[in-house]
């Protein structure tokens, strides 16, 4: 399954790609839902034990206006 990541500020591009791929199931075209950092740093008693930034999308647009993730499926999900 392909997942298409557009730009939110590219519209003529998210209604294009939505158009051209209506008929596949295998590929899902949404809107990048990041606006701000989730969470802003406070101090805390205890360490923060996250290595990284889990919602940071791994590919960035860099100009581009989308970006395409390929999604493995678990088989295992699909037993249930």
């Amino acid at each position: 399954m392909k997942l298409i990541v557009v730009n939110r500020t590219k519209t003529e591009t998210f209604f294009r790609l939505s158009e051209k791929f209506a008929d596949d199931i295998n590929v899902r075209v949404v809107w990048d839902r990041r606006k701000r950092q989730a969470r802003t740093r406070q101090e805390s008693h205890q360490p923060d034990r996250r290595r990284g930034e889990r919602r940071r999308l791994r590919k960035e647009f860099d100009g581009r206006d989308y970006v395409v993730i390929h999604v493995v499926e678990d088989a295992l999900v699909h037993r249930r």
